[in-house]
């Protein structure tokens, strides 16, 4: 009877190891598998439009896959803010600071987010006040919308270069703002996988990033699509996906 029992607990053992082992490198897969995202890049008819609160567009890739954006201000020169967490990356080294991080230069260097690799042309990205072209939303700014409609769910190419071996699994994933946490200046007001908000260390790089950015103009020229989540607009001017 010990022996059997021995047995098999070597046996389940050797399963976790195995499975511990096998699972994270293909988590982006079984992250597709039960949460399909259906997006549809289509060209079709080129148009002139004005881009409204809601619509969703493609500027841009990361990791070879084109990232979908959506208007949440309307204006002469609309907030665009990514559909989904685009990647995961540490805050910074060891500040809580948004004006002095490392996710800051990253975000608007040519040779990090903004290089030719991911955006063939930035020329309808506006900078804001703080002379950024792409940027994080505040605390602030995030408290117009419900916990439902903050709540981001990351892409697969994100899960997949996540450089992490931690196996996680969920629809949602925490993300980074730009606010500091007021009592507790070592860390950063992130959003959880439920779109309340709580706080991290800045060194995590398990946090995801949804940037942000200002168009220089409400219109532009589309190549195709719809404007919806499921088929974005594909914008002529920097946004033709290669």
């Amino acid at each position: 009877m010990k022996k059997a029992i021995l047995t098999i607990t070597l046996a389940s053992a050797i399963i976790f190891c195995l499975v511990s082992a096998i699972l994270p490198r293909h988590k982006a897969d079984l992250y597709s598998a039960l949460y399909e995202q259906n997006i549809t890049i289509e060209k079709s008819q080129e148009n002139e439009i004005e881009l409204k609160k809601g619509d969703c567009f493609v500027l841009g890739e990361i990791y070879g896959e084109p990232i979908v954006w959506e208007i949440i201000e309307d204006g002469d020169s609309p907030l665009a803010w990514s559909l989904n967490t685009i990647c995961f990356r540490a805050y910074d080294e060891k500040s809580s600071d948004w004006e002095t991080s490392d996710l800051r230069e990253w975000l608007n260097s040519g040779n990090g987010f903004l290089s030719e690799e991911n955006f063939a042309s930035t020329e309808i990205i506006s900078s804001d006040k703080d002379c950024d072209k792409i940027f994080l939303l505040s605390k602030n700014q995030l408290q117009k919308f419900s916990e439902a409609e903050r709540a981001k769910a990351p892409t697969a190419s994100a899960v997949r270069n996540d450089g992490s071996d931690k196996l996680v699994i969920r629809k949602n994933c925490w993300y980074w703002t730009s606010s500091p946490i007021e009592t507790n200046s070592s860390s950063v007001t992130a959003v959880t996988s439920s779109g309340g908000f709580y706080k991290t260390l800045p060194t995590d790089t398990l946090m995801g990033v949804c940037p942000a950015f200002y168009l220089q103009s409400k219109t532009v020229t589309v190549l195709g699509g719809n404007g919806t989540a499921e088929k974005p607009y594909v914008i002529a001017t920097g946004g033709e996906p290669r």
